[in-house]
């Protein structure tokens, strides 16, 4: 099993008590940032509740039949439930199927663990259908529902889950933990652009982060001095994975208004390039930056599946030229 992660163990200790004291719910929702590692705490979870040998103090026991099934991936009361090849969204069906096999008496007599991730990504008929097994759960049956957008689920599904919010860890606990990566440069920096996450810190440690974002800034600022081309850089940049240029601009938009607003610096993310975004900031208008932000949020907010990335990366490229 993977490292656990120190910051995630007061949710494993917040379960754990729970269990011990008999009044674990039906549902739990894990909600968080990406970067925090909520699939970790959920393999911790559902080891917990499936090891015949779980410790409150140090969860599973890691030696047990149970827990040889699990990671070898084969416990016959583990289920789970994600976005299924060439779709782009969780459906009604596997929520069903879901549901079926959970009706079911659990295999080894203890209890019966399933994990839906993303679960913000179920469509409308998915989450009706699962509220029906939430409402009425079968005995020692725990739905894990893992979402970063809790506001995409219906109310009723959340209300009828008990939630565990994950919080980026205090500073030094992060600095501590990456300081023990073997990571080299500066740690506070890359924990700053991952917005305190510390995986997300160590991912942008080791893929050398800092330099591509400088090259990402540079070709925005390129392309309002007519040194770069709006589609050239769209045609690079729609490539990448996750549309990390696009997310990058959106985080400097962000900063570019923090600035203008307030004159300062101090709540900025992306120290890293401090000076270029108050060059910016003082040559940019703060309607055109919300028009700007305002047209990002709603391409990332899309569905992968619905849209050709090159053209909407131009479309918004082709918007930040104008500017020039």
């Amino acid at each position: 099993m993977s490292e656990f992660y120190p910051w995630l163990e007061p949710g494993r200790q917040l379960v754990a008590n729970a269990l011990l004291q008999g009044r674990l719910p039906h549902g739990l929702l894990l909600t968080g940032p990406d970067g925090l590692g909520k699939a970790r705490l959920v393999e911790a979870i559902t080891a917990q509740l499936l090891c015949q040998s779980a410790t409150l103090e140090a969860g599973a026991c890691g030696h047990c039949d149970a827990c040889a099934q699990l990671a070898a991936g084969s416990h016959p009361d583990y289920l789970t439930v994600g976005i299924e090849e060439d779709a782009s969204v969780i459906k009604v069906d596997q929520i069903r199927a879901l549901g079926e096999q959970l009706s079911l008496s659990s295999h080894q007599g203890g209890y019966k663990v399933a994990v839906i991730n993303p679960a913000d990504m179920m469509n409308i008929n998915a989450q009706n259908s699962l509220l029906k097994t939430l409402e009425e759960p079968s005995d020692n049956t725990v739905l894990l529902l893992v979402s970063e957008r809790p506001s995409q689920l219906q109310a009723t599904v959340r209300s009828r889950c008990q939630q565990i919010r994950l919080e980026v860890p205090e500073q030094d606990m992060a600095l501590r933990w990456l300081g023990k990566q073997g990571l080299e440069g500066p740690l506070e920096t890359y924990l700053l652009m991952a917005h305190g996450a510390p995986l997300a810190a160590l991912q942008q440690a080791r893929a050398g982060s800092i330099e591509s974002r400088r090259e990402h800034f540079n070709a925005l600022v390129g392309i309002l001095e007519g040194r770069a081309t709006p589609v050239a850089v769209a045609e690079a940049w729609s490539k990448e994975t996750d549309m990390q240029g696009l997310r990058w601009m959106q985080e400097w938009l962000m900063d570019l208004l923090r600035i203008s607003m307030t004159g300062q610096t101090g709540t900025i993310r992306s120290i890293d390039l401090q000076e270029g975004l108050i060059r910016l900031a003082d040559r940019l208008d703060n309607r055109v930056l919300f028009g700007q932000l305002e047209r990002i949020n709603r391409m990332l907010g899309q569905s992968a599946a619905s849209l050709n990335r090159q053209l909407q990366t131009e479309d918004v490229l082709l918007a930040w030229a104008a500017q020039s």
